[in-house]
């Protein structure tokens, strides 16, 4: 247990991203397999095979290699799979157009380095000051509009296949806390922020990230763990 979160938790800032002179060039696929076919004048093509790969919003793609935390809020919508097929799949939107979430350690300035990067427009802000977002609106955003695409730093220091999100309910496995059952409500680098019930009211805690497991919650063994 400690006695605060941890001092490099994230700042988040709403920052505007440049818009693509290509709208069709928002996105961009990772990973994704080639197979080599003949088109129909029979050149050597190579070509994505449907399916494969995880389609990622390049500016996003961007500031994470520029060593960013982000989060982009997304919409989902049925579209067609093509022009030819009645199929429908899911294709995530950004929710707010040209802005995007980002973040870094508060014990870090990084403003230089990220209006260096020519993909950023400004910050918003109020008075000539940019406005920090407040960890419990950044919190209800990833729980209601991720789609998964929220930073992999966030469950870094968790219990591996054990991860959990503010509200969730949680058990402590270690410490003088072993066995309780507390509710998340903040997360930080690798401490958690829970509120633990007792007669008479309750108390906030932090406790570190990879002490406490969800509930319930499966172990590599697959049962049930119990204390």
């Amino acid at each position: 247990m400690q006695g605060r979160i941890e001092a490099d938790e994230l700042q988040w800032f709403a920052v505007r991203m440049k818009r693509p002179q290509n709208p069709n060039r928002r996105t961009t696929v990772l990973g994704a397999e080639r197979e080599a076919y003949r088109d129909r004048a029979g050149r050597a093509r190579v070509r994505t095979v449907t399916g494969t790969g995880r389609r990622v919003f390049v500016h996003e793609l961007l500031m994470q290699r520029a060593g960013f935390e982000t989060f982009l809020p997304v919409r989902l919508e049925y579209r067609r799979v093509n022009w030819v097929s009645p199929e429908k799949h899911l294709v995530a939107f950004p929710l707010f157009a040209d802005w995007m979430f980002v973040g870094w350690p508060k014990a870090q300035c990084r403003w230089a380095d990220l209006m260096a990067l020519d993909i950023v427009t400004g910050v918003m802000g109020t008075g000539g000051a940019p406005v920090e977002i407040k960890e419990d609106k950044m919190n209800d955003l990833m729980r209601t509009r991720g789609d998964g695409r929220r930073a992999p730093t966030r469950h870094r220091y968790m219990r591996p296949n054990a991860e959990y999100e503010v509200g969730d309910k949680v058990r402590a496995t270690a410490g003088p806390l072993e066995g309780s059952v507390l509710e998340v409500v903040e997360i930080g680098r690798r401490s958690t922020r829970a509120v633990l019930d007792m007669i008479g009211g309750s108390i906030s805690v932090d406790i570190r990230a990879d002490l406490v497991v969800p509930v319930p919650y499966e172990g590599a063994t697959g049962s049930k763990q119990n204390r």
